[in-house]
C-alpha cells in the first residue's frame, strides 16, 4: 500500500476524497431515513376528525395537537423529506443533462476511431461522457491540431476516466453535496475529488509513458488557447503544477469529516430522544378541515379576491415606476 501510495499520490487521494464523501452522504441520507420513520413511530394518526377541533363562524374544525418533542420531531421530519425531494430533484437534473449531453453527441454523428469517438468541431476537444459505459470523444480540431504524443497522451488521460466511470461518480457526488448543503465539508469533498480525478487521470498518462508529461503540456497549451471564456477546458494551475512535477499536497481533512459526522449523530440523538417522549395526532384529512367544506369556501371568497386586488395593484404600481 505504500508503494501504491507513492507510485499513484493523485489516484490515492482521489479514491479517499470519493471514498469519505460516499460515506458521508449515505450516512446523511441514512440519517434522513431516519429522523421520517421517527416521525411515522412517534404521532398517532386517525382515519377520522381529530379529537382537537376549534369553532369558527359556526364551523368546527380540526387540527393536530402535539408537545414540544412532537414538533423537534415533525421537524427534522420535514428536513429529512427535504433531503429526499432534493436527491430525487438532483438525480432527475443530472440525468436530463445526461440526456441532452447524450442526444447533442448523437447529433454530430460520431465516428469510431479505435476505441474513441471522433466528433466534427474545430476546435480541440478531448472528454469522457456517459454514465454506465462511458466513451471517449475526441473532436477533429484535436487531431488536426495536436502531434501525436500529445493526442495520446490525452486520450490516454481521457481512458483513465471512462474506466473509473469518473462521470457517474461526479454526479453522486454533485447530488449528494446539493441536497446535504447543510453538512460542513461535503460540496468541499465533492469538487476536491473531480480535481483530484484529474490529477489522476495525469497521472495515469504519464505513468504509462514517461514522455506523456511534456506531450499533456502542449495538449493543455492548445486547449487553454482555443478555449472560449466561458469553457476553460479544465486547465486548472493545479493540474499545470503537477505536469512541471511539483508533489502534491493534499492533506486529508479529517477534523471536517469528523465535523460532518458529529452533526449527523447530533440530529439522530435529538430524534431518538425526542421521540421517547413525543406526543402528538392529527387526523389524516388535512388540517383545518371543515363538516361543511362549501360554507369554508365561500367564507374565504372574500379574502382570495382581496388578496388578488393586491396583488394587481402592486404589478401596477411596479409598472408605473419602470422608466419609459
Amino acid at each position: 500500500m505504500a508503494a501504491r501510495a507513492d507510485v499513484h499520490p493523485a489516484a490515492t487521494a482521489a479514491a479517499r476524497a470519493g471514498r469519505a464523501g460516499a460515506l458521508l452522504g449515505a450516512l446523511g441520507a441514512g440519517s434522513s431515513l431516519f429522523v421520517v420513520s421517527r416521525l411515522l413511530e412517534t404521532w398517532r394518526w386517525t382515519p377520522g376528525a381529530a379529537s382537537h377541533r376549534i369553532a369558527i363562524l359556526g364551523q368546527s374544525l380540526s387540527y393536530p395537537a402535539a408537545n414540544l418533542a412532537a414538533l423537534v420531531v415533525l421537524g427534522l421530519a420535514l428536513s429529512g423529506l427535504a433531503v429526499t425531494a432534493l436527491t430525487v430533484g438532483g438525480a432527475l437534473r443530472e440525468l436530463l443533462a445526461a440526456r441532452r449531453l447524450r442526444r447533442a453527441l448523437t447529433a454530430l454523428a460520431p465516428r469510431p476511431l479505435g476505441e474513441v469517438l471522433v466528433i466534427d468541431d474545430e476546435r480541440p476537444r478531448a472528454f469522457c461522457a456517459g454514465w454506465l459505459r462511458p466513451r471517449v470523444y475526441v473532436s477533429t480540431g484535436a487531431i488536426a491540431q495536436l502531434d501525436e504524443a500529445a493526442l495520446g497522451a490525452v486520450l490516454a488521460h481521457e481512458r483513465h476516466h471512462a474506466r473509473r466511470r469518473d462521470p457517474l461518480r461526479f454526479a453522486a457526488g454533485r447530488v449528494m453535496a446539493q441536497a446535504l448543503f447543510f453538512l460542513p465539508g461535503l460540496a468541499e469533498l465533492a469538487g476536491r475529488q473531480e480535481a483530484l480525478a484529474e490529477l489522476s487521470s495525469d497521472e495515469s498518462a504519464i505513468n504509462a509513458a514517461p514522455g506523456n508529461r511534456s506531450a499533456l503540456a502542449r495538449a493543455m497549451l492548445h486547449f487553454s488557447e482555443a478555449s472560449r471564456p466561458d469553457d476553460p477546458a479544465g486547465v486548472a494551475p493545479e493540474r499545470v503544477d503537477h505536469l512541471l512535477g511539483e508533489p502534491l499536497h493534499w492533506p486529508f481533512p479529517v477534523l471536517l469529516c469528523l465535523l460532518t459526522a458529529g452533526v449527523l449523530a447530533a440530529l439522530v440523538a435529538i430524534g431518538v430522544l425526542a421521540g421517547q417522549v413525543a406526543r402528538g395526532s392529527a387526523t389524516l384529512a388535512p388540517p383545518f378541515v371543515s363538516r361543511q367544506p362549501c360554507v369554508v369556501v365561500l367564507a374565504a371568497i372574500p379574502a382570495l379576491l382581496g388578496a388578488m386586488a393586491v396583488s394587481l395593484r402592486r404589478k401596477g404600481l411596479r409598472r408605473a415606476r419602470r422608466p419609459q
